[in-house]
């Protein structure tokens, strides 16, 4: 194995884009209403960046107006334009980059449509969305304050209760709790800079047209999943379920995502209760058996679109199917799923891989898988939730991963889904299916208890 080692060498461009970008954020924390001469000097070297693009006059009047005080949050909308767009730039570099090493073919690009026009009612939502991110973006991050945020908490209950905006809804719940749980700012050092400006621009951008999905296909075949990578927060569990379908004479890498929200209360293994309709995909997981599906929608960028249904047929093993398709300069012609444009950022780069032959330096409560002159990669230990089978005692004891080679803080890293571990495989999501299947498993759960006090309330309404 070669590519570990070529894998961290970024290149002078890349490194010349995250400065850039980290110059864009600081005008973030100091508040767009008190810039000084260099960061005014900063937002024009954005305007040379985008200069014969499609943005070179939205942004050089952006800059114009930020730059006389004239603050209108369509000039902000056009700053996270350019943000996301250097930063999905980012994102195809780097997985061209990655996918050259491990010897795989390029992904074909996704056709996107064109967005529906947005309700009225959707609109005016947006609309105060984009007037609230603007004012947090005027006062900045080192002096914003509750206050700044307190009045958009009824707005965003009524973002909450419409279906068109459930995307922007999961988004903007997060952003403003996690706000709100950390202002006012003692140091602006502390400040997770880059993580809250990408949350900005997210929320931003959802505001300028609602999600549009591409046409989906149905399709039937055999479902194999390989791997579960569970993310959550206070309010909010999803999981993504990466596997191979067998359909159509070829084999294709898919995902299925779930997502549900949640309370504080709701810590434990209990989060699988709120995926009643996942109980047949967990289930054959579980069992790595293989699940027989039938006119399940698949979109072209290789997500599947639920059911709920399925019948478990034979078994796999996990491992030996991960070994075959995602070893470095597979010998096979896998169809790899992708990600839409407006997603790209390097944040969201996920590149399912089979390691093996490496050794493990554990150092504190960080792992290294190194294989030598060839290179190394750390573990993602944050991306590892704390609901997981999976621990850094197994993953130091293993001598097979299968997991996602992601990219953060300016370096790539790989999250295990899966591992062995003396020829047991031991894998995220293994027990959620029985936890669904305990007799009664509802009835006294939290989950349970919040159902039934929901229920009795639109009773008596």
């Amino acid at each position: 194995m070669a590519f570990p080692g070529a894998l961290h060498q970024l290149g002078e461009s890349n490194q010349v884009v995250f400065e850039l970008i980290a110059g864009l954020d600081e005008c973030f924390i100091t508040g767009f209403a008190n810039l000084d001469d260099q960061h005014l000097q900063t937002l024009k070297a954005f305007e040379r960046v985008f200069t014969g693009t499609p943005l070179q006059q939205t942004l050089a009047d952006a800059v114009v107006a930020i730059s006389s005080n004239e603050f209108v949050d369509k000039h902000f909308s056009v700053l996270a334009s350019v943000r996301a767009a250097i930063q999905g730039a980012l994102f195809d570099t780097l997985q061209s980059q990655m996918r050259s090493l491990l010897g795989r073919t390029e992904i074909a690009e996704v056709e996107s449509e064109e967005s529906s026009e947005a309700p009225n009612n959707a609109k005016v939502l947006l609309a105060s969305v984009r007037h609230w991110l603007m004012e947090i973006a005027l006062v900045g991050y080192a002096r914003l304050d509750t206050a700044t945020l307190v009045d958009f908490a009824g707005t965003l209950e009524q973002i909450q209760a419409e279906p068109l905006l459930i995307r922007q809804a999961a988004l903007l719940t997060g952003y403003f709790n996690e706000l709100m749980r950390q202002v006012p700012v003692v140091d602006s050092q502390a400040i997770p800079t880059y993580r809250w400006v990408d949350l900005w621009t997210q929320a931003m951008i959802g505001t300028l047209r609602p999600a549009n999905l591409p046409k989906s296909q149905p399709i039937s075949g055999n479902l194999e999943i390989l791997g579960l990578d569970l993310r959550q927060h206070a309010n909010l569990v999803s999981f993504t379920a990466y596997g191979l379908l067998d359909a159509n004479n070829q084999t294709q890498l898919v995902r299925v995502t779930q997502s549900a929200y949640k309370v504080d209360a709701i810590n434990n293994e209990q989060i699988w209760l709120l995926f009643p309709n996942a109980t047949a995909l967990l289930d054959a997981f579980a069992q790595t058996r293989i699940l027989q599906i039938k006119d399940v929608p698949l979109l072209p960028t290789g997500d599947l679109l639920w059911q709920g249904q399925g019948e478990l047929g034979q078994n796999y093993n996990l491992m030996e199917r991960a070994s075959k398709f995602f070893a470095e300069n597979p010998a096979n012609s896998l169809v790899y799923s992708t990600v839409a444009a407006s997603d790209r950022h390097p944040i969201q780069l996920a590149e399912p891989i089979f390691l093996s032959k490496y050794k493990v330096v554990k150092n504190d409560e960080n792992v290294v898988l190194s294989w030598g002159d060839a290179g190394e990669l750390s573990i993602a230990n944050e991306r590892i939730s704390s609901l997981s089978e999976l621990n850094l005692d197994a993953i130091a004891k293993s001598q097979q991963i299968f997991g996602l080679l992601r990219f953060d803080a300016g370096k790539w890293t790989v999250q295990p889904l899966a591992v062995t571990v003396k020829n047991k495989t031991i894998y995220t999501g293994q027990t959620a299916a029985s936890v669904i299947a305990k007799k009664d498993s509802i009835k006294g759960s939290v989950v349970g208890i919040l159902q039934e006090r929901s229920s009795r309330l639109l009773r008596k309404g």
